[in-house]
């Protein structure tokens, strides 16, 4: 069930939000999931958002980021305008690609502890965690891997 998963994703995220209808996933629900799983803040976040095209401008930019910056897939099958409208097809499909984020990415880092050697540097699975919105602030430059520049030749 649908609403089953959302809760769980909601609870996983430590997200204080319960929905009972697949409809209440709007973009407060996605922007939150979005901001706990990966850290970042949503690229272009209207943060008060003061009409329906306010919030499906949210939930794109949550959609749009997601297809570029971290799947590399076209999400073009999934609009913020009908997860805005309440379209159930779309709300299930965006909460299945934040599902599978989630289980990646924690795989990822208990995989990651599991096969490093060094004793020092073992994150134990109890302790990989899902960031706040009060934490994003602080730890904004330390939570994705440094980026590797090749070195210039002169």
């Amino acid at each position: 069930d649908w609403v089953d998963v959302a809760n769980d994703l909601l609870r996983s995220c430590h997200v204080n939000q319960h929905i009972k209808h697949l409809s209440e996933c709007g973009a407060d629900v996605f922007v939150r999931l979005y901001e706990s799983i990966l850290g970042e803040r949503v690229p272009d976040f209207i943060a008060t958002p003061r009409s329906q095209e306010d919030d499906a401008h949210n939930v794109q930019a949550v959609i749009d980021s997601l297809a570029l910056d971290y799947l590399q897939v076209s999400l073009s099958h999934i609009t913020g305008e009908n997860i805005v409208k309440g379209e159930r097809e779309s709300i299930r499909n965006l909460l299945e690609i934040f599902d599978g984020l989630l289980e990646y990415l924690t795989e990822e880092g208990s995989e990651s502890s599991s096969q490093n050697g060094d004793e020092t540097h073992v994150v134990p699975n109890s302790k990989i965690q899902v960031v706040s919105p009060e934490q994003l602030e602080s730890n904004a430059g330390q939570l994705l891997p440094p980026l590797k520049l090749s070195s210039v030749d002169g």
